[in-house]
């Protein structure tokens, strides 16, 4: 059997970030339908080898081989889309002959609609709409909502320049999704998703035909997509077959052989120490030769020990009373005449709380942090807090450190200005620079400006700032993006410990698994509350919530196939609720007419088709049929899925 050969290579690869080495001397060879995890600590060099892999950052060193001929998508943390264009128009932009198409086709039936009489454009558009048939092209306008729909964006031709950076992600996203490229190369996609939208990318990723390589701080998602995991850290690389949970397994067994190693080899060198120590006549007469073995042992060097950060529990006494609301309403322009978000909710706080709040995009999990965190006002209630209670909050944006006057500011510069030259820690002071080492900034990279940082290291150093107060009630909005999995595990260990109230909100499955043991949900305006971890309440919460969720998100897409789904997290989950509501009378009339109505829309819209490329008949008139026909069959499939999936 004959080996695939590789769409990209990267032959002794090397890259440098200043002083400090990304990678070197890597060998990457990416097959067809190939599925790669990138693995490493913040700052190790995953997004830039993400760019040398697409070719759009050049290797200090090394070779790239790729077809010219390739289609390669890259959607990176930076991605920015073209302003001047709309929404509908951007994602387009990968789909080459049938964009074309599409958008010729729309503009000659704009214009026969306006002259019926230019027999010209309609001879033209028939040619085109037979074109569209060879090229499979007439549903790539469906197939754009689709997907944006999925990833939470409805208006198709909103101009980009008037939608917020996570918008224009999604947008960016959406675009490589749809262009269905032959290598597809995706850095952080879930950032700016909520859970049902990450669901669905994860559903997507595992029936793309195409090439992968990801980057991202969720662990389900590289668990349930990739097959291959590549780790670089401190200039070396390595790659484990199998996906995250199998890198785990093999990392945990290497680290054992390493230390067995390493104990053997401290064994010998102490015996032989031993032997160096006593006197020349204690010696054999073959010392000469032993010596230089001793001094060969003791040049002999092992992998160093990665370092971790340190985050330690500093929380100070935390009362019984902790936070408590009443009556509260908010809006989402925070005024009166704003649309409602969420209206008389009350709510007591307990002092060991791990709360997660959840819901789509919009639904205002943020807005409530905020007003939490005293950053907003409610439209109405009050927020009474015990007299011990000291908040810690770490915003999704991080705004303090995007502010232009903190930006240029160093990093140590910054933590001093925020806290003290000496702050405590664990019972004993310490120098802000020693608490910086902690949370892994070198005395080095303590002088760097602000703006110099990473996301990542943005997020940390935020982190070391809110701890320096000793919080005893932590406010965490996304916390997990832009952190990489070690520094989430330590995270996870933090909360677990910590003696205080932790409120999260989160988009990271397996976070929400490990750190909540109740769930706050948006559900029509109000806050519903459930007992139990992320997944439980997924296989527990009531049918009602389910219904209006999947509504909220468009969960009907034809992707999603009435089969379970084979994810750990969720798919008991989904199974568990696809039984909780049942079709009714009418719903089950209207499923039979359904089915019999498609067939007979679909024989319509071919024939209609048939007749325009021959020229038989009134084209406008064909034209303006065959447009009104594959529109009821669209509207009339979707239905039919959305009631297919309710069981009888």
């Amino acid at each position: 059997m004959e080996k695939d050969v590789p769409l990209i290579s990267l032959i002794n690869a090397s890259q440098n970030f200043g002083i400090r080495p990304l990678f070197k001397d890597l060998d990457l060879h990416i097959n067809p339908k190939e599925r790669l995890g990138l693995i490493g600590p913040n700052g190790a060099g995953k997004s830039t080898l993400l760019k040398a892999i697409a070719g759009t950052e050049p290797l200090m060193n090394g070779q790239r081989h790729a077809s010219p001929l390739l289609r390669i998508s890259l959607v990176d943390q930076k991605s920015i889309p073209n302003q001047n264009q709309s929404v509908l128009e951007e994602v387009l932009q990968g789909c080459g002959d049938k964009k074309h198409l599409l958008l010729k086709y729309n503009k000659l039936s704009k214009s026969i609609a306006e002259h019926p009489d230019q027999i010209d454009q309609l001879k033209e558009l028939g040619k085109v709409s037979e074109l569209m048939d060879a090229k499979n092209a007439w549903n790539l306008e469906q197939q754009c909502q689709e997907i944006l729909q999925r990833l939470g964006i409805t208006q198709l031709h909103t101009p980009i320049k008037n939608l917020s950076g996570g918008y224009q992600k999604r947008v960016a996203l959406a675009s490589a999704l749809v262009a269905n490229p032959d290598v597809l190369l995706l850095d952080e996609p879930t950032n700016h998703l909520d859970i049902h939208a990450i669901e669905w990318l994860q559903h997507w990723l595992k029936i793309y035909k195409g090439a992968l390589v990801l980057v991202t701080h969720d662990r389900y998602l590289l668990d349930q997509v990739t097959t291959k995991m590549i780790e670089i850290d401190r200039g070396e690389s390595g790659e484990y077959l199998g996906n995250y949970q199998n890198y785990l397994e093999q990392k945990l067994e290497e680290e054992k052989q390493e230390e067995s190693i390493k104990r053997k080899f401290q064994g010998i060198l102490r015996k032989e120490l031993k032997w160096l120590k006593q006197g020349p006549k204690a010696r054999s007469s073959k010392q000469k030769a032993r010596i230089q073995r001793i001094e060969k042992l003791k040049a002999n060097s092992f992998k160093e020990e990665k370092e971790s950060i340190v985050i330690e529990n500093t929380a100070r006494r935390i009362g019984k009373k902790v936070i408590e609301i009443e009556g509260l309403r908010m809006t989402a322009n925070n005024q009166n005449n704003g649309t409602v978000l969420l209206d008389s909710f009350s709510y007591s706080f307990e002092p060991l709380d791990r709360v997660g709040i959840i819901g789509p995009n919009g639904s205002g999990k943020s807005t409530l942090l905020d007003i939490i965190a005293g950053k907003k006002s409610p439209i109405k209630g009050k927020i009474d807090f015990g007299e011990t209670v000291v908040v810690g909050y770490i915003d999704q944006q991080v705004n303090e450190l995007n502010l232009s006057q903190k930006s240029q500011l160093t990093v140590i510069k910054y933590i001093e200005e925020e806290a003290a030259t000496r702050v405590s820690f664990k019972g004993k002071e310490i120098t802000a620079s020693q608490l910086l080492e902690k949370f892994l900034f070198s005395p080095q990279e303590q002088h760097s400006p602000i703006s110099k940082l990473s996301g990542g290291e943005k997020k940390r150093l935020n982190l070391c700032k809110v701890l320096i107060n000793a919080p005893n009630v932590l406010l965490l909005d996304e916390p997990t993006n832009d952190l990489d999995v070690q520094t989430l595990g330590v995270l996870e260990d933090f909360l677990e410990n910590f003696p205080g109230c932790v409120i999260l909100v989160s988009h990271d499955r397996y976070f929400l698994d490990k750190t909540i043991d109740k769930v706050l949900f948006f559900e029509d305006k109000k806050l519903q509350t459930f007992q139990g971890t992320y997944t439980s309440f997924l296989q527990q919460k009531p049918s009602n919530t389910k219904v209006s969720f999947e509504r909220k998100h468009n969960l009907k897409a034809k992707e999603i196939k009435k089969e379970t789904r084979q994810k750990p997290l969720a798919s008991e989950a989904n199974n568990k609720l696809s039984t909780l509501k049942r079709l009714s009378y009418k719903e089950k009339k209207e499923l039979n007419e359904l089915e019999e109505l498609i067939p007979i829309l679909e024989k319509e819209k071919a024939l209609l088709e048939e007749n325009i490329s021959n020229n038989k008949g009134n084209l406008y008139s064909l034209s303006q049929k065959l447009a009104s026909t594959i529109e009821k069959l669209q509207f009339s499939e979707d239905r039919w899925l959305e009631l297919s999936e309710i069981p009888n």
